[in-house]
């Protein structure tokens, strides 16, 4: 299981200092910057388009800004020579970083040709180095910890989308990262088993003490769950604050529109 992970404010968790990225004439990040302490829930809140996920995407280094840079615990995923150029960055060098994040995804993920239990036992295999009963060990104690041990041998088309987001976050788990991201989790389940699935979250984040980054609509939850909330709107951090500041006493115009227009789906 994971190792417990006390906050160090010498050396955050992660760090962006001044993050750009663009999509063709869109500006989806505009010199975006904030650090997150190990062991905080952070959770990013704002319109579709703000940036949120893009966020989540380059500290996975699914996606790479255009400038400035990214620190995951003390490293730097995208290195730049002095002359400020950037150079193709050794791919263990951003291996060696990605093994410390994990990620749960909207749509889930899932690998269609392997059963579960082989989707959770993959990573740690192939990544780690694990032994093939090692992996299944592993496999099996999160599997249970989720409520699904005994759909270990299913395949991923015999499940409902709740059972298939366990699994999803079953397998992040099992590359016990110190850093786990959640991107909308919930906006593919109808709302009795999102609730679900969020109850699942909150009591595995007692069990294990990680740095989280959720990307949500759900207010209720990030009440219930957030250290911090940091609203987004034109790639940029428009609020921030705890969640009594920022979702019950927003100060921007722009923050208490926006939460005025959601409707609450669990």
């Amino acid at each position: 299981m994971p190792p417990d992970i006390t906050p160090n404010s010498a050396v955050p968790a992660i760090e962006l200092r001044d993050v750009c990225k663009r999509f063709g004439s869109l500006q989806v990040l505009d010199r975006l910057s904030f650090t997150v302490p190990g062991g905080e829930h952070l959770f990013l809140i704002g319109p579709s388009g703000s940036g949120k996920s893009t966020v989540l995407r380059m500290i996975m280094t699914l996606t790479r800004p255009d400038s400035g840079e990214i620190w995951i615990n003390g490293r730097n995923l995208y290195p730049v020579q002095h002359s400020g150029s950037s150079h193709r960055v050794d791919q263990r060098h951003l291996r060696s970083i990605r093994r410390d994040v994990g990620m749960v995804f909207q749509h889930f993920n899932l690998f269609d040709h392997m059963r579960v239990i082989n989707n959770v036992m993959e990573g740690p295999m192939r990544s780690l180095g694990l032994g093939r009963a090692e992996a299944e060990k592993r496999a099996l104690e999160l599997l249970d910890r989720v409520g699904l041990a005994d759909k270990s041998r299913a395949w991923p088309a015999e499940l409902s989308g709740g059972q298939k987001q366990r699994v999803a976050i079953a397998r992040a788990l099992a590359m016990q990262p110190k850093i786990m991201l959640f991107d909308e989790i919930t906006s593919a389940l109808d709302p009795e088993i999102a609730a679900e699935v969020l109850k699942l979250v909150r009591e595995l984040s007692t069990q294990f003490s990680m740095t989280m980054l959720f990307v949500t609509h759900q207010m209720r939850f990030a009440r219930t769950m957030a250290d911090r909330v940091l609203f987004f709107d034109g790639g940029r951090i428009i609020e921030e604050g705890t969640p009594e500041t920022v979702l019950d006493n927003p100060r921007q115009k722009r923050t208490q529109d926006f939460l005025a227009s959601l409707t609450e789906v669990s």
